[in-house]
């Protein structure tokens, strides 16, 4: 998985994959890429990844200078490191921001645990989906959409005396890797509900022969927990900047 995995990111970043394995950070020029993630946005001026060894930082030419310069001499997480003042200060010039620092993860099979939920829940694929549209208290989970390229593959909803618990869900950000997104009503947030979510619904995105993502900010202890409870571990980490 990881390997596919910076397969991919090296589409995104107009890379190859070798430049993940090596020592020394790369800066490369951010080109339009039909096989890039589709939740990648065409606006960004900076798109920055990590797996543990060399960073590569995709940029606008504009930027090629100032970056290849940034992180020369860095250790390659240190790129994401506080503090950011001398990236910002230079985003700030061409009018852009620093808009995610986000934590990739995939599951590991091994640590997938068999499920024995609280509660009854329901499998949801393609247009079944829709039937959630309706319900707004869960966009960290859906895309909310059957038509954009994007959208929602599969749900599965967790129910308790028939009323909705939460719902993890699949988005199809290439063919084969769907990331995965979870939200929980919060009377549920202590009783292992989004858990357990985020495990069913990966042993059936890899049932469908899918590679499962999960992805959360960088400061957001709960979901980086949910994400280890259920059998998933910290892989890359990527930073954007966009354009205000």
């Amino acid at each position: 998985m990881i390997s596919a995995l910076k397969e991919q990111l090296a589409i995104d970043l107009n890379a190859v994959k070798e430049n993940f394995e090596q020592e020394e950070n790369v800066v490369t020029i951010l080109t339009p890429n039909l096989l890039k993630r589709r939740n990648i946005d065409d606006d960004l001026l900076l798109f920055m990844a990590c797996f543990g060894k060399a960073a590569v930082a995709a940029v606008r030419p504009e930027l090629e200078p100032f970056m290849t310069d940034y992180i020369a001499n860095m250790d390659g997480f240190r790129c994401f490191d506080m503090p950011l003042n001398i990236l910002e200060q230079e985003l700030k010039k061409h009018g852009a921001v620093i808009s995610e620092i986000e934590e990739f993860y995939l599951p590991d099979r091994r640590e997938i645990q068999p499920v024995n939920p609280a509660f009854e829940f329901e499998i949801l694929e393609g247009e079944a989906i829709k039937k959630l549209y309706g319900d707004h208290r869960f966009h960290m989970a859906l895309g909310y959409s059957q038509e954009s390229d994007r959208r929602d593959m599969l749900a599965v909803v967790a129910y308790k005396k028939g009323e909705i618990l939460g719902v993890a869900a699949a988005s199809n950000d290439t063919d084969d890797i769907w990331q995965i997104g979870i939200d929980v009503v919060p009377e549920s947030q202590q009783h292992h509900v989004a858990t357990d979510l985020v495990r069913i619904i990966s042993k059936e995105v890899l049932k469908r022969k899918r590679i499962p993502y999960y992805g959360t900010a960088w400061s957001n202890i709960a979901s980086k927990r949910v994400a280890m409870n259920a059998g998933y571990k910290p892989v890359w980490v990527e930073l954007k900047a966009m354009r205000i």
